[in-house]
């Protein structure tokens, strides 16, 4: 090619090839093109493997140690732990109480303690709009850190504390007995859950209903509280009612565990009910069973003695009958006893003693008609050691629970 193109061609064919030369070396240089960079070392590309491990490992640690950060912050909003841990020893007994007397409903101790809940009666609405008990309501649960409990036996018939509201398009509600016989279960859920919509309404957000009991004799105190003599229909008629009361957002209560049965009034004297544990346990208990199934949050322990079980006290401050509750009948909710005015308790013991008594026995909340001699009682059990800080704690936890499922608690 050369000696064709001559002297001229000769020099741009060699200046050609420097340049190639050149360029193809600037190529190599710079790892580009055709010309591969040259393979790492075995040990370089080790060091990195091992860098990346670490790497690996350390985001996998800090990744696990903030899952387990936001699991225990989890539990404790669960557990209600930091606002258990935020509370005093009076307020946190005070938690388990609810107020049945005006007086102790007024103050600063009624402020300060903080009761877990307050229950309405009769002359909270005779006379009243139901306009004026939801300011009445809301005046009581102004500056509560924790909201209360607002209750009212509120079962219909014969048991109607709404009766003296007045004001337009006031409902009359029926007894147990009266509505299951004229409407059966549908019936029975519709009314529930009117009354409960109508109640919240007011600012109550628990109803102490339904009535479990299964009564036969016409004569008997709790004939027309109590839907039938069956303990299947009765079973059914809670079933309902429980349905019924979560559809209108209201908090619900079993009463009179272990079943009232054909017993006199607890109101004014001792009962002692005679039957066997068998006969409960094929009768009584299963409208409670049904209940507790269905997803009721709170069972009232009667005063009767349950005399095959424990003969030397009532139900509501026996150990033997709240263990009966919570492991056979697997409740796990919130157990309250009865009034401890009635005069089944009153007649053998003051109201601090009672209050001590009951709360030991095992439930989780009690009436009380004089809130400090109530307050001395179960402070005595806890200063003794007899209550103890586990046991007061397992307690909040429940009413805690009940308080967050009504919307009082987030």
């Amino acid at each position: 090619m050369e000696e064709v193109i001559g002297t001229k061609g000769r020099l741009i064919i060699r200046c050609g090839m420097l340049l190639a030369v050149l360029t193809a070396g600037c190529v190599a240089a710079c790892g580009c093109g055709r010309f591969r960079k040259p393979e790492a070392a075995e040990d370089a590309i080790a060091l990195r493997g091992e860098q990346l491990k670490q790497v690996s490992l350390v985001y996998e640690s800090g990744r696990s140690a903030y899952e387990e950060q936001l699991k225990l912050l989890q539990e404790r909003k669960e557990n209600f732990t930091d606002l258990i841990d935020s509370l005093t020893t009076d307020q946190k007994l005070a938690q388990r109480m609810i107020l049945t007397n005006r007086v102790d409903m007024e103050g600063q101790v009624f402020r300060d303690c903080m009761p877990g809940g307050i229950l309405l009666f009769t002359g909270d609405f005779s006379g009243r709009t139901a306009d004026r008990v939801r300011k009445h309501v809301d005046a009581l649960q102004d500056g509560m850190l924790i909201p209360m409990l607002v209750g009212v036996d509120e079962e219909g018939g014969t048991v109607s504390r709404i009766r003296g509201l007045t004001g337009s398009g006031i409902p009359v509600f029926e007894g147990a007995r009266k509505l299951f016989e004229q409407g059966g279960c549908g019936l029975v859920r519709e009314d529930a859950e009117k009354k409960s919509l109508y109640l919240r309404q007011m600012g109550i957000n628990l109803n102490f209903a339904p009535d479990a009991d299964v009564v036969k004799a016409v004569n008997s105190y709790m004939y027309a509280r109590s839907a039938s003599g069956d303990p299947e229909e009765v079973a059914a008629y809670v079933r309902a009612v429980v349905s019924g009361m979560q559809d209108g957002g209201m908090g619900s209560c079993l009463k009179h565990f272990p079943g009232y049965g054909e017993n006199v009034n607890t109101h004014t004297t001792f009962a002692v009910d005679h039957r066997s544990l068998k006969e409960y346990r094929e009768g009584d208990f299963l409208p409670f069973q049904a209940g507790i199934s269905e997803g009721a949050d709170m069972v009232m322990v009667s005063h009767i003695v349950m005399e095959q079980v424990d003969d030397s006290v009532p139900a509501s401050l026996s150990i033997p009958v709240h263990r009966l509750l919570r492991e056979e009948l697997e409740f796990d909710g919130v157990v309250i006893c009865d009034d401890l005015v009635m005069q089944a308790i009153r007649r053998a013991m003051s109201m601090e003693e009672a209050a001590a008594a009951a709360l030991l026995a095992g439930n989780d909340m009690i009436f009380v008609g004089n809130f400090q001699e109530a307050m001395q009682g179960a402070r005595s059990v806890y200063d003794t050691g007899e209550m103890t800080e586990e046991e007061l704690n397992a307690s909040l936890l429940r009413i805690f629970r009940l308080k967050r499922k009504l919307g009082l608690l987030e």
